[in-house]
């Protein structure tokens, strides 16, 4: 039952964004840098570091939307978020900042795998190349992942290509 749920949310959110992609200039980042994750039951000051993968498509406009997925592994763990965002590209200047939501699924800690609905805040700048279409972009996320009997949270950052 849960699994046709999250099927119906997923089509929703791609026949919404889909037209936005089709009307709008694309953005598309990969990129890589370094995150901590752990439960939410410590202070994420407890989690393990572990390198991260970041992959983003999303539209360029002042309030664009996006989908994003960040990956962290360590040694037999491994966090996956896809989230769907809006973004708020700060006028005039290279700066914007997204909020989504999406799922989840990792384990951070050794205490078991977590499947669960996720919630994204972050930020990011564009340094744009003269005289192309690409930036070198700087991101930070965090995520929440929510279960009922336990949650996760992670927090990454790296440089990002993007086309745009």
């Amino acid at each position: 039952m849960m699994s046709c749920v999250r099927w119906l949310v997923v089509a929703a959110a791609v026949t919404t964004i889909a037209p936005c992609f089709a009307s709008a200039q694309v953005r598309v980042s990969a990129g890589a840098g370094a995150g901590i994750a752990g439960g939410t039951d410590a202070s994420l000051s407890e989690g393990r570091s572990a390198p991260v993968v970041m992959a983003q498509v999303s539209t360029s406009a002042l309030i664009g939307v996006g989908l994003e997925a960040d990956a962290w592994w360590r040694s037999g763990s491994s966090v996956v978020v896809a989230t769907g965002d809006l973004q708020l590209h700060l006028p005039s200047t290279s700066f914007f900042v997204k909020v989504g939501g999406g799922f989840g699924r990792g384990d951070p800690d050794g205490k078991g795998t977590i499947d669960g609905t996720a919630a994204h805040i972050g930020a990011a700048y564009d340094v744009h190349v003269p005289d192309t279409r690409v930036a070198l972009t700087l991101f930070a996320n965090g995520f929440v992942v929510y279960t009922a009997s336990r949650s996760l949270q992670m927090v990454d950052g790296g440089v990002a290509i993007t086309l745009r």
